[in-house]
């Protein structure tokens, strides 16, 4: 199973509550005009530049093996090691929302408009990692094939630069997936082009196998514990948003 997809429902701009509580601005705060405006215009950039456009392939437990291993740099002991041997069905992913909004972003930050540019990047980021999602939805969808899901089947996405996947895993990633299909490219430096993209793998499977504890090495330097979130996030639905960690490389 190999699909390119156009992401139609990621061009849809968040909405200005979420952004603001996104921001540290909470519902009953009554936020400053010219914030408002600020993400009002954020939000029409976002809406008038992005193109979300998305690439996945199923592959067996064995070929992702051997891209997980890479260049032999991840942690000796990582939570994907003790997820994959018990995931029903894998997938390789890589969403991106296109190259003008991530040059708008950086074009912002060059013309002295920190403040807009921020907001911007975060909407764009918010997106991506909602691209991100629905990929996971449609390849669940998809593992169905006409028939009703198990609903203990939950779909989660890991990506390197995370929780010990070493960011060099995408380079065996890439030479997989190819994704150049939908205009994605690797740097040297193993950072994406362009960079609101994203990349990893779609574990399918009970909800109980993506439910791990926090006693890696890594742990103890995260500053985020998305994990957590994400793991509590399983009991309502069969995906769950975002990228599991919050260590390491982000789009």
């Amino acid at each position: 199973m190999r699909a390119v997809l156009t992401l139609e429902a990621a061009k849809m701009p968040p909405d200005r509550g979420d952004v603001l509580r996104s921001q540290g601005i909470p519902p009953h705060t009554q936020p400053q005009e010219r914030v408002l405006q600020l993400v009002d215009r954020a939000l029409e950039m976002y809406s008038a530049l992005t193109d979300p456009r998305a690439l996945y392939a199923e592959l067996s437990r064995p070929e992702f093996e051997v891209i997980y291993r890479g260049e032999g740099s991840n942690e000796h002991r990582t939570p994907l090691e003790e997820i994959i041997p018990r995931a029903e069905r894998l997938a390789l992913f890589v969403v991106t929302l296109g190259e003008a909004v991530s040059r708008e972003i950086t074009g912002l930050f060059r013309k002295n408009e920190p403040a807009l540019g921020y907001m911007l990047d975060a909407i764009a980021s918010e997106r991506a990692d909602r691209a991100a999602e629905l990929v996971g939805e449609r390849f669940l969808d998809e593992l169905a094939d006409g028939a009703s899901p198990d609903p203990t089947t939950r779909v989660l996405a890991y990506s390197p630069g995370y929780c010990g996947w070493h960011i060099t895993g995408q380079r065996k990633l890439f030479d997989f997936l190819r994704p150049e299909e939908i205009a994605v490219t690797l740097n040297a430096s193993c950072l994406m082009q362009p960079l609101k993209s994203v990349s990893g793998v779609l574990v399918a499977g009970a909800g109980e196998i993506h439910d791990f504890d926090n006693d890696y090495d890594f742990c103890d330097t995260c500053t985020k514990h998305q994990c957590r979130e994400r793991i509590a996030s399983l009991a309502d639905g069969r995906t769950a948003r975002g990228r599991t960690g919050g260590c390491g490389w982000r789009s």
